[in-house]
């Protein structure tokens, strides 16, 4: 694996944070493969702002996502630390897997070289860090919404459905870390992002996406055998069947709330 990276960006500041507040302001950010969002939680993880929202730029290289998120900030209240949700695995803080962003092909129709280098062990951290000048945590986005949602009793799964898919599995409160059903066959040699993705829902319909979520949840249960699982993400809204007992669907809006759950759990 390449040396550690990080991407070449002026230092940034955030305002001032007013000497009464009663503690630190986070900037929750949740990057996706079609939307990068960010809000700004006050201590008890209320939004201080609407959660604003961009497009996902394309080709998306570790810089063009630290300006993208400079641009986000511009419009939200001031903040001391940072949480950031990424699709993709995430450890320490370093970015080593990056499915959604090299998807962008080069020359000879394979994955482009400079993308792939670029994102290879990027510490997304530091660079968050070096830009903003605050405090930074990064964590693989499906955990970030399960930090946000999970009760802490049992074996809790939970898979977010979207550009691609996510999966976050919790025990007892404490995440099992990097666990990525996304790139691991489900049925007839597909993945979970070819047989779940956007681009496979919008290629079969809605109908015959659904019965696939309702095959997921079965083929998930007979793995896991988890005591909840919940199913969020931007495609979370076009699930229409009756959900067995056990599952039940959580708000997009988790991915940014996590966002202070993320600073109480160092496993995350």
């Amino acid at each position: 694996m390449a040396a550690t990276k990080q991407a070449a960006v002026p230092k940034k500041r955030a305002p001032a944070k007013k000497p009464d507040s009663p503690g630190p302001n986070t900037l929750a950010i949740d990057v996706g493969g079609t939307g990068v969002k960010a809000s700004v939680l006050d201590p008890t993880g209320h939004m201080e702002h609407d959660r604003v929202r961009v497009p996902t730029p394309y080709p998306l290289s570790p810089q063009v996502l630290i300006t993208t998120i400079d641009g986000l900030v511009r419009s939200l209240p001031p903040f001391d630390r940072i949480s950031l949700g990424f699709p993709g695995m995430v450890r320490d803080g370093k970015i080593l897997t990056a499915p959604h962003f090299l998807s962008t092909k080069g020359a000879d129709g394979k994955p482009d070289p400079d993308l792939v280098a670029a994102w290879d062990a990027f510490d997304l951290q530091s660079a968050l860090v070096t830009a903003f000048g605050k405090p930074a945590k990064v964590a693989n986005d499906a955990d970030l919404q399960g930090a946000a949602v999970i009760t802490g009793n049992g074996l809790e799964l939970v898979v977010t459905l979207g550009t691609g898919v996510g999966t976050g599995l919790f025990y007892r409160g404490r995440l099992c870390p990097n666990l990525e059903l996304a790139q691991h066959p489900l049925r007839a040699n597909k993945t979970y992002n070819e047989v779940l993705g956007e681009e496979a829902r919008k290629k079969v319909g809605n109908a015959n996406w659904n019965d696939r979520v309702r095959r997921m949840i079965k083929t998930l249960h007979t793995l896991l055998f988890w005591d909840h699982l919940y199913l969020g993400g931007g495609n979370a809204e076009r699930v229409k069947f009756e959900l067995p007992p056990g599952v039940s669907l959580i708000d997009n809006a988790a991915g940014i709330l996590g966002g202070i759950r993320l600073w109480d759990q160092d496993e995350l």
